[in-house]
């Protein structure tokens, strides 16, 4: 995270030493059952109360996040806190129970599908708060400090950022996913559509909105009106912070 560097200003961080130690102590609770579990070839499950326990703990937003706003004091420790809960939700994902063989990942979102949807939610919300106290991070930086290291750095995290949404966003068509994940991935897309909205290019802006066309077919009643609502976000053209930046 180099292209981050030191802030011209004190900022009181909102992702307290507490948050983080908790998300950690979480993470690594987690990371423990998870090397038990394999070893009898599956992963922490939900359907099991001592995992879902181990499993709560890790996706609890409040105690492992704190409290909006964000800023820009906030931006290390929530990039920590996203590489974990990316890194879980990727396990579910690619998990394979023998090793050297290729996962399966249609299999796996089947199978984990409480999981996975669980593990997005929880990184949607993280990822909302990166960019919340990215933005303010631009907003307190000086304009001579904005340097391209800073501009490459910012647009890769974005970059990374708008995969992981696209890519919860297109799980939704799935047509095993049951309905009360769809609802749990479309409340944690629309809670957090706000700031990725914002941070996203106008052109990019366009072709989420095609994407999010692309599964309203498989979706109906609730699904499809939150998936509507998703859509209309994304047609916002207003554009400054991180969005200006490719203007």
């Amino acid at each position: 995270m180099s292209w981050f560097g030191a802030m011209p200003l004190v900022a009181k961080a909102d992702v307290s030493s507490a948050n983080q130690n908790e998300s950690a102590a979480a993470f690594q609770g987690l990371d423990t059952l998870a090397r038990e579990t394999r070893a009898q070839g599956d992963l922490p499950r939900l359907s099991n109360p001592a995992h879902a326990k181990v499993l709560d703990r890790l996706w609890n937003v409040e105690a492992t996040l704190g409290r909006q706003p964000y800023r820009s004091a906030d931006v290390p420790a929530l990039i920590a806190i996203g590489a974990n809960a990316g890194a879980v939700l990727k396990t579910y994902a690619l998990f394979t129970p023998q090793n050297g063989s290729l996962p399966d990942t249609a299999a796996n979102t089947f199978k984990y599908q409480d999981e996975i949807a669980r593990a997005g939610a929880y990184l949607l919300h993280v990822h909302a708060a990166q960019l919340e106290a990215i933005t303010d991070f631009i907003a307190v930086l000086p304009a001579d400090q904005m340097n391209k290291a800073r501009r490459d750095g910012l647009r890769q995290m974005r970059l990374g950022i708008m995969e992981q949404f696209t890519g919860l966003t297109l799980m939704l068509r799935s047509p095993n996913l049951r309905s009360e994940n769809r609802l749990i991935l479309l409340n944690a897309l629309n809670a957090s559509a706000i700031p990725v909205v914002a941070a996203t290019a106008l052109a990019d802006r366009t072709a989420m909105a095609t994407q999010i066309d692309t599964i309203l077919p498989e979706l109906s009643g609730l699904e499809r009106d939150k998936a509507q609502a998703l859509k209309s976000l994304f047609m916002n053209q207003n554009c400054d912070g991180l969005c200006a930046m490719d203007q």
